[in-house]
C-alpha cells in the first residue's frame, strides 16, 4: 500500500510550562469526498501521543480520529551529486600530489647528477700537478662557483616542492575526510500525525493540531531598576521588567511564532494524596533527665504574608492560581537549547529608599527600597537582577510577591559607612543557688568616610526565650527599640568624615538545672 504523501505544517504557537510545551500546528489540505486519512509532517518524535487534538475549519468536514506516526529511516549524509563532487575533488587533490612527488623525483635526479660532478672535480683535482697556460686556477674557481650555484638552486627549488607537497598532502587528506563522511549513513527519526476525516464534497480546508511535548520549559528573571530623587534621597522609583526565558531542544524549529508562558501543571495529578495514620507515643524521662533542662539554640525565621520556602515547591511559584503571561509580536526560539529571553511585563513603582546596616551579618550598609506591589498578576520567585541608575551592581533572587504585598529589594551596598562591632561577655554562677547570669556588651563604632551626611537604619537582635526557667532582659540600651521578636533597631545620621559609638547590653539568666547552649 502506497504511503500518504506528508503535508508539511508551521508552529504558529507556543504555550510554555514548567517542564514541557504545548505547539499549535496549522497546515491546508486538499481533500476528496469521503472518508480519508490527512498525514502531517513537522511535530518532533518526543511528543506526548496522549495530547493530540485536531481541528479542522469549515462544516462540510468532521474529524473522527488522530494518531501518531513515528518510523526511522537510514539516509546519506549527502545527495549522490553532492557525494560525486566530492569524488571528484579527492582525485584531483590526489593527482596533484602525485604530480608535484613526480616534479621532486626529477628534481632529486639532477640533485644527484650535480653531487657527482663535484665528487669527481674534487678527486680529479688532486691528481693535477700543475695548473697550464691553457687552464688558469681562475678559470677552476670560475667554474666551481657555478657548480655550487646550481646546486643551492636545487636545494631552494626542493624545499618549495615539499611545502607545495605539504600543502597538497593536506587537501587530499581533507577531500577523503569529506568523502569518508559522505558515505556514512546516519538514522533519521520521523514522526507524523495522521488525522481521519469525513469530507462531504471536495473542498480545500485549514487543519490545525495541537500536542505536547517535553524537552521544553520556561522561567521567570527580572531586572530591578533604581532611580532615586536627587531633592529627596528617601524617595525612589523602581523600574520593574519581567522576562520569560525559555528553552527548548525537541528537535523542532520554532520560527515566527506566537509565545505564551503559563505556571499551570498540566501533568501533575489533580487529585489530593490520602491521608496516612501518624502515631504519636510517649516514654518517661530518666532521672537524669528530670534533674536538668536542656536549651537548645536555634535560628527562627520571621514568617510574613506571601513568604513560602522554594524547596517546598519547585519550579514556577505561582501562589496556587494559575497565570498565563501572553507578549505581544511573534518570536523566534530555536531548538539549539540556549535560552531565549522574552519580555512579559514592565512596571514602574515608588519606593521608599533607606541605608540599612546589620552589623552581626556584615561591616557594610547596604541600600535598601521599599515598594507595595500593584497589579492583577504576583511578582514570581525568580533570579533578580539590581541595578542603580545605567549600572548593574549585582544579582540577587526574588521571592514570590502577591499582588497588593509590600516587599523590599537590595540595591548593593554604601561603600562609604563602615561598622566594627565587638561583643563582650560575663559569667557569672552563685555559689548557693547555682543559678547562672550571662551579661553580654555590644558596640558598634561606625564611620562615615564620605563628604555627605548619610541615614542610616540600624538593626541589631538579642536571644528570645521560650522556657521556664531561661530569661533574656534587656539591659542599657538608649535609643533601641525592642520588639516582641528580639530584634532591636534604631535611626542614626552621620555627619559627612564623622564617627559614632553605639552600645547596648543585655542579660540571660538561667536556674541551675538549666544546660545553655552559649
Amino acid at each position: 500500500m502506497t504511503e500518504p504523501v506528508a503535508i508539511p505544517t508551521a508552529a504558529k504557537r507556543v504555550v510554555f510550562f514548567e517542564d514541557r510545551a504545548e505547539v499549535t500546528r496549522t497546515a491546508r489540505a486538499t481533500l476528496t469526498e469521503g472518508r480519508q486519512w490527512v498525514r502531517l509532517s513537522g511535530p518532533t518524535a518526543l511528543l506526548d501521543d496522549r495530547t493530540v487534538q485536531a481541528r479542522v475549519g469549515g462544516d462540510r468536514v468532521k474529524v473522527l480520529s488522530a494518531r501518531v506516526v513515528r518510523r526511522t529511516r537510514n539516509v546519506s549524509a549527502v545527495e549522490d551529486s553532492e557525494a560525486e563532487k566530492l569524488y571528484a575533488a579527492y582525485q584531483a587533490a590526489q593527482r596533484e600530489s602525485t604530480d608535484i612527488q613526480t616534479e621532486r623525483q626529477r628534481l632529486g635526479r639532477r640533485t644527484n647528477y650535480i653531487r657527482q660532478v663535484m665528487q669527481h672535480w674534487c678527486s680529479t683535482l688532486a691528481q693535477v700537478p700543475a695548473p697550464g697556460e691553457d687552464s688558469p686556477p681562475s678559470d677552476w674557481a670560475t667554474a666551481w662557483q657555478k657548480i655550487v650555484q646550481r646546486d643551492d638552486e636545487y636545494l631552494e627549488q626542493d624545499n618549495e616542492i615539499l611545502d607545495r607537497l605539504d600543502e597538497a598532502n593536506e587537501r587530499q587528506r581533507q577531500a577523503q575526510l569529506r568523502v569518508n563522511e559522505a558515505g556514512v549513513t546516519k538514522t533519521v527519526f520521523e514522526c507524523f500525525i495522521e488525522v481521519q476525516l469525513d469530507s462531504s464534497s471536495m473542498d480545500e480546508v485549514d487543519l490545525e493540531v495541537k500536542y505536547r511535548t517535553p524537552c521544553a520549559l520556561w522561567r521567570p528573571e527580572h531586572m530591578a531598576r533604581l532611580d532615586q530623587d536627587s531633592k529627596n534621597p528617601h524617595n525612589g522609583r523602581i523600574e520593574w521588567t519581567t522576562w520569560g526565558v525559555a528553552w527548548q531542544r525537541t528537535g523542532e524549529e520554532w520560527g515566527d511564532v506566537e509565545v505564551a508562558f503559563s505556571t499551570a501543571r498540566p501533568a501533575q495529578v489533580a487529585d489530593a494524596p490520602e491521608v496516612s495514620d501518624d502515631v504519636l507515643s510517649k516514654r518517661k524521662k530518666t532521672a537524669e533527665e528530670r534533674k536538668q533542662i536542656v536549651v537548645q539554640m536555634r535560628e527562627e525565621t520571621v514568617k510574613e504574608a506571601g513568604s513560602r520556602a522554594e524547596a517546598e515547591m519547585p519550579g514556577v511559584d505561582d501562589g496556587g492560581k494559575p497565570l498565563e503571561f501572553t507578549p505581544k509580536g511573534r518570536y523566534k526560539l530555536p531548538g539549539n537549547g540556549q535560552p531565549t529571553r522574552v519580555e512579559i511585563g514592565k512596571r514602574v513603582l515608588t519606593a521608599a529608599v533607606s541605608r540599612v546596616l546589620l552589623p552581626e551579618r556584615a561591616q557594610t550598609a547596604y541600600l535598601k527600597a521599599v515598594a507595595n506591589w500593584e497589579g492583577d498578576s504576583p511578582i514570581l520567585a525568580g533570579p533578580l537582577h539590581l541595578a542603580r541608575g545605567g549600572a548593574v551592581v549585582g544579582r540577587s533572587r526574588t521571592k514570590f510577591v502577591a499582588s497588593g504585598e509590600k516587599f523590599d529589594t537590595g540595591f548593593g551596598p554604601e561603600d562609604g559607612v563602615r561598622c566594627k562591632r565587638a561583643v563582650s561577655e560575663d559569667r557569672e554562677t552563685a555559689k548557693l543557688t547555682g543559678s547562672q547570669t550571662i551579661t553580654r556588651d555590644v558596640t558598634l563604632r561606625l564611620s562615615n568616610l564620605g563628604d555627605a551626611e548619610r541615614e542610616l537604619e540600624i538593626t541589631e537582635r538579642i536571644p528570645v526565650s521560650e522556657i521556664e526557667g531561661l530569661e533574656v532582659k534587656l539591659g542599657s540600651a538608649e535609643g533601641w527599640k525592642l520588639d516582641q521578636d528580639g530584634y532591636l533597631r534604631r535611626s542614626v545620621k552621620l555627619a559627612p568624615r564623622a564617627q559614632l559609638t553605639l552600645a547596648f547590653e543585655y542579660e540571660i539568666k538561667a536556674k541551675s538545672n538549666v544546660v545553655l547552649p552559649f
